[in-house]
């Protein structure tokens, strides 16, 4: 073959390249987050032998990895185009608040808002952080490009910061690369929602991460 392609063309070795880097990958990676991702086989096996209907619970350590890795790159490249949009906005997960029952949020088409009925609840932090930078929160729909498209039309020149556990904010940032808006995204410490736990409890992430990214937009 001595066609070549306008961007990429694959060599007659690639495949054997491309299996040895994905191997020296996946090792060098459950050795550097072996931390992390400690105790995710046992909870893989745990999740097939109770039979659970819950796909997220039986995600592959190689998955965890995938995802941490294509976060991390897809941060990397929208933050310069992020940085130059004027408006911000903040897509909570719904799981932040779940610890409350109460939850007062006011219900609407294009998300949630949240009305900080609780004073240690992070979602009502990360409101108040919004207030300080001049940004808007929401919490997230299933449906976040039309979500991010309707904001995108109200805002007008908008970023988008993302705040997800591993399976989910990677995934959220491409759908907003299909409106287009520039993302960045803030992971999640650990999943406490109903599709990880039998008991599910308040997720948690460093609110220090998410005005690190503001205070860099912002100022």
């Amino acid at each position: 073959m001595s066609n070549t392609g306008p961007t990429y063309t694959l060599g007659p070795d690639f495949r054997k390249r491309l299996r040895a880097f994905v191997d020296e990958i996946l090792g060098r990676g459950a050795r550097e987050f072996a931390q992390e991702l400690d105790g995710i086989d046992d909870y893989v096996k745990k999740a097939i032998s109770s039979g659970s209907e819950e796909g997220l619970r039986k995600t592959p350590p190689p998955e965890y990895l995938l995802e941490l890795i294509s976060f991390q790159i897809l941060d990397d490249l929208n933050r310069e185009a992020f940085n130059k949009t004027k408006e911000t906005l903040i897509v909570m997960p719904d799981c932040l608040s779940i610890h409350n029952p109460d939850c007062l949020r006011e219900e609407g088409k294009w998300g949630d808002q949240c009305l900080e009925c609780v004073e240690n609840c992070q979602a009502s932090k990360i409101v108040e952080l919004a207030e300080k930078y001049g940004a808007h929160t929401i919490f997230s729909k299933r449906k976040l490009v039309e979500q991010l498209t309707h904001y995108k039309e109200e805002l007008g020149s908008m970023g988008v910061i993302g705040v997800a556990c591993i399976k989910m904010l990677a995934m959220g940032m491409r759908s907003a690369s299909e409106v287009p808006v520039p993302s960045r995204g803030v992971l999640l410490n650990f999943s406490g929602c109903e599709h990880w736990n039998d008991q599910p409890c308040a997720s948690e992430f460093a609110m220090e991460w998410l005005e690190e990214i503001l205070r860099e937009k912002h100022g």
